[in-house]
């Protein structure tokens, strides 16, 4: 294991990602320059294993967070894994019944619903992402490491977390979503899982993100940078603010703190 000089989280949508949902030519250079100069570049994001790794497919890249915290990989080892119970999933089932909303359950490599609406369609034509599957008993037979609930009714958010306030977090990513992960886990926690499990607290940390599910990475490094395109809200709990995602704004970043020349 290295003794690396600084660790880089990048959120994916939005931040390392262009509008195509790819990493760019500018941003894989980046990154490939980034290891040549002794920087651990390190993936969090709320996509599953399987799409991360679709997506750096090609990259030095070998460790990340994923699932928003729930599942997270160090130097291709599995460091942390956390299971909903079967009836904690049902519960928040009935509650998104009742109102009206769709969930998709995740697991590592996979993830289905019980039924498909439009808010469903817009967020995975967003992310340019697959559908989930339809399936009633998904969940029944899976290991589930997240579930993202569909709702354009953000006034209604809080509903959801005064019912579960002991037991989840709900973070709206998107218009149209929400990602639901275990209460404690987040990319903050994954972020110190993985940063423990490589035995690099002593190293500089930075962090690149967009959204309001990069809150808590921001507040595990020690420095956070936003992207352009990210909220108000998102830019004032930053150290520094970059370039858009489509303006090479990873590149600005990164030389702006002397991690590239």
């Amino acid at each position: 294991m290295k003794d690396y000089q600084a660790l880089v989280f990048f959120d994916l949508d939005g931040t390392l990602l262009d509008k195509e949902s790819q990493i760019s030519k500018e941003n894989h250079e980046a990154i490939l320059e980034l290891k040549k100069k002794n920087s651990l570049p390190i993936i969090a994001s709320g996509r599953s294993p399987k799409e991360i790794k679709q997506i750096i497919e090609g990259t030095p890249i070998d460790s990340y967070v994923s699932l928003n915290g729930q599942f997270n990989v160090a130097e291709n080892q599995v460091v942390s894994k956390h299971v909903f119970s079967l009836t904690l999933i049902q519960e928040l089932m009935a509650l998104t019944e009742e109102m009206g909303h769709s969930l998709a359950c995740y697991t590592e490599a996979e993830y289905a619903a019980c039924y498909s609406d439009n808010s469903m369609k817009k967020l995975y034509h967003l992310d340019n992402a697959p559908m989930p599957q339809i399936s009633t008993d998904f969940h029944k037979t899976h290991e589930i490491y997240m579930m993202y609930l569909f709702s354009e009714q953000p006034e209604k958010d809080a509903l959801y977390r005064e019912a579960f306030a002991e037991r989840l977090t709900f973070f709206r990513d998107s218009p149209y979503s929400m990602a639901v992960v275990l209460k404690g886990q987040s990319k903050k926690a994954g972020i110190y899982q993985v940063i423990e499990s490589l035995k690099l607290s002593h190293v500089p940390t930075y962090a690149f993100g967009d959204g309001e599910n990069d809150l808590g990475m921001f507040e595990a490094v020690q420095t956070a940078i936003a992207m352009d395109n990210a909220s108000t809200y998102v830019k004032s709990q930053a150290d520094f603010i970059t370039k858009s995602h489509v303006d090479n704004g990873i590149q600005f970043g990164l030389t702006h703190f002397g991690l590239l020349d």
